[in-house]
């Protein structure tokens, strides 16, 4: 594993050196641990190079991608991992070391009525994971464990435990468990996928504002002869349009001064399989993609939801593309079919618990976006409808963000 790291490390650097008028620097992704200075600070990224120097469709855009990196993540387990049900307390929690890398291959077609943009984009590529998952450095600090919201008795306060514990005290064992394959069988695990997609681009982002629409349909894969503990697709459909209300612009510089736009986002995802990973959950979970609300939970076959956003971006004083941001948000959002890795719906789950199938919250982000790659700042939500399972009976839920999702 370290020889294929180093390997990919070295490429991107010869890449550079020789193509360096054609490279240019891409931005993967971004992600903290929660129990490091509150979630402040970024403890797994991604990174790498594009070579635009080849052209196979004359006056439309070829990019050979290669991004890698990795970090330390935590990571929260929201079914039982005997029954496959969701849990309503008890949740199991671990942490992650994990190295990524992804090579990509994009083609532009046509000329969008956006300038200097093609029309639609194919893309196809493979991403390799390497992942050692250990206990989480919060074992033994309490939670709450009561779940007022489904009519239980509330629990008190609880500790979270060890991998191994948590396991056991379900009934299964890690190494034998079938809802999170990724975790069974040892401590580490190296998995792969495949994607494919296509984007429509129509959207005039200047990041201070923005005037268009933007989709983008994308399948990824992980077949089963390629993966030991991993064996699924995942479907997805993505919109998003937007407009700019007001824009004020500093007369001497050209800067922001000031600018409100609107934005919506209509997302639908489909993922099924024998054994979907945590890693493939975590992203296609509705707790994930509704505000306010846990990533990995309400993890079911299908997820659509729409995120309405307002953000008012301050001024440029000194650099265009450092500006600060406040979003104002409203998300709605529906979950159905099975929940992964079982057999069980999410229909008879809601009625059994007394969930809500329906999630929706609003809030606000405050944040400083650095050229719109990521947004270090504060998120402030309050859930509208539907239960919080990580922290029973809170209705208001802070924590740091780093990125806008859309």
């Amino acid at each position: 594993m370290k020889k294929v790291l180093a390997f990919a490390v070295i490429a991107l650097i010869a890449l550079s050196c020789v193509f360096s008028g054609d490279v240019k620097f891409v931005f993967g992704e971004l992600a903290q641990h929660p129990e490091i200075l509150f979630g402040f600070c970024p403890t797994l990224t991604t990174v790498g190079a594009s070579y635009e120097g080849l052209e196979f469709v004359e006056g439309d855009l070829t990019q050979l991608q290669a991004i890698a990196g990795g970090g330390y993540a935590q990571l929260v387990l929201f079914q039982d991992p005997s029954t496959g049900k969701p849990l309503l307390y008890d949740q199991g929690v671990y942490d992650s070391i994990q190295f990524r890398w992804n090579l990509k291959m994009l083609q532009g077609f046509g000329d969008s009525w956006v300038e200097g943009k093609d029309l639609v984009t194919v893309y196809v590529g493979y991403e390799g994971r390497f992942e050692k998952n250990i206990d989480s450095m919060a074992v033994g600090k309490e939670r709450k464990l009561g779940y007022a919201d489904a009519g239980l008795a509330t629990l008190g306060n609880g500790r979270i435990k060890e991998l191994g514990t948590w396991f056991s005290d379900h009934g299964t064992t890690r190494q034998s468990n079938l809802i999170y394959p990724d975790l069974a069988g040892g401590d580490a695990a190296f998995m792969n996928n495949l994607y494919l997609g296509a984007r429509l681009n129509g959207m005039d982002d200047r990041m201070v504002s923005n005037e268009g629409i933007l989709a983008e349909l994308k399948l990824q894969f992980a077949p089963g002869f390629l993966n030991k503990k991993a064996s699924y697709y995942s479907v997805t459909l993505n919109a998003v349009a937007g407009t700019t209300l007001y824009e004020l612009r500093d007369a001497s510089t050209g800067r922001n001064s000031f600018s409100i736009v609107v934005l919506d986002r209509v997302n639908l995802n489909w993922t099924d399989g024998s054994k979907v990973p945590v890693y493939a959950q975590q992203p296609v979970s509705l707790g994930r993609k509704v505000r306010g609300f846990n990533t990995g939970s309400y993890n079911t076959n299908f997820t659509v939801v729409n995120n309405f956003d307002i953000r008012f971006a301050g001024p440029e004083p000194f650099v265009d593309g450092i500006f600060p941001r406040a979003n104002i948000f409203f998300d709605m959002g529906y979950y159905a079919g099975d929940y992964l890795n079982t057999e069980i719906s999410a229909l008879s789950m809601a009625q059994e618990y007394g969930l809500e199938r329906f999630l929706c919250s609003t809030g606000v982000q405050l944040e400083m976006s650095f050229f719109d790659m990521f947004d270090l700042g504060l998120q402030v939500a309050y859930l509208l409808n539907g239960s919080n399972l990580r922290d029973p009976g809170s209705r208001m839920i802070t924590g740091a963000t780093f990125f806008l999702d859309f």
